[in-house]
């Protein structure tokens, strides 16, 4: 299976989660942490251990349960998947399904999260433990100092754009702050150092508009 990767944006969306044994309990988990608004369906309820930030409906599931919902999850036995799929389908809601997942819209890769950067591995079908293998090996080449670059130029792009009058200046200051050097100062002299160094070379962009290069080290 081939797919289309995608960031969804899901705050204030609902999405349903039809089982809540250890599979859908950490489906659910990730929506919440993404914002979702998710519903929890499970005959049983979400068992001795709460799920904090959704709401759970302890009934068996029925299409109802899907009605306004973006996203679905399918995580009950076969039997139950099959009719959350189905229902899905027909009511244009896009449904992952943990038992088949050829019969869903989508499956899920493999994630690493460190701050705003996100890293996902999907093998199209492969398998999941080589998709965590991969996301594993791959996060070790990013690297710790990764994340904290990200959230720093996730902080400083706000002022650049308040501060630097030139657009082509603020693309240049941002897209070289992006570059490999900047990891490597990172990890080689420390966040404050980056931070220093980045917030002079906003001044100097912002004082004089035009410079190729407003840190040349």
């Amino acid at each position: 299976m081939t797919g289309y990767p995608i960031v969804l944006d899901l705050a204030g969306r609902r999405a349903v989660v039809v089982g809540l044994g250890t599979v859908g309990r950490r489906k659910a988990a990730g929506l919440v942490d993404a914002g979702a608004e998710v519903l929890g369906v499970d005959p049983v309820g979400p068992g001795p251990v709460p799920i904090p930030g959704i709401a759970v409906v302890a009934q068996p599931y029925r299409a109802e349960h899907l009605l306004g919902a973006t996203l679905a999850f399918a995580s009950a036995p076969p039997e139950v998947n099959r009719r959350v799929v189905a229902d899905a389908t027909r009511l244009g809601v896009l449904v992952n399904a943990a038992s088949d997942p050829g019969s869903g819209d989508f499956t899920l890769p493999a994630v690493w999260r460190d701050g705003p950067i996100l890293l996902a591995v999907s093998t199209s079908g492969a398998g999941p433990a080589l998709a965590a293998t991969l996301r594993d090996r791959a996060s070790r080449a990013i690297g710790a100092e990764a994340g904290g670059l990200g959230a720093l130029l996730t902080e400083l792009r706000r002022t650049v754009r308040a501060r630097v009058p030139v657009e082509q200046d603020r693309r240049r200051l941002l897209r070289d702050w992006s570059g490999p050097r900047w990891l490597d100062r990172w990890r080689l002299e420390g966040p404050e150092a980056v931070r220093a160094a980045m917030l002079a070379a906003l001044e100097v962009a912002a004082e004089s508009p035009g410079i190729d290069d407003p840190d040349p080290r």
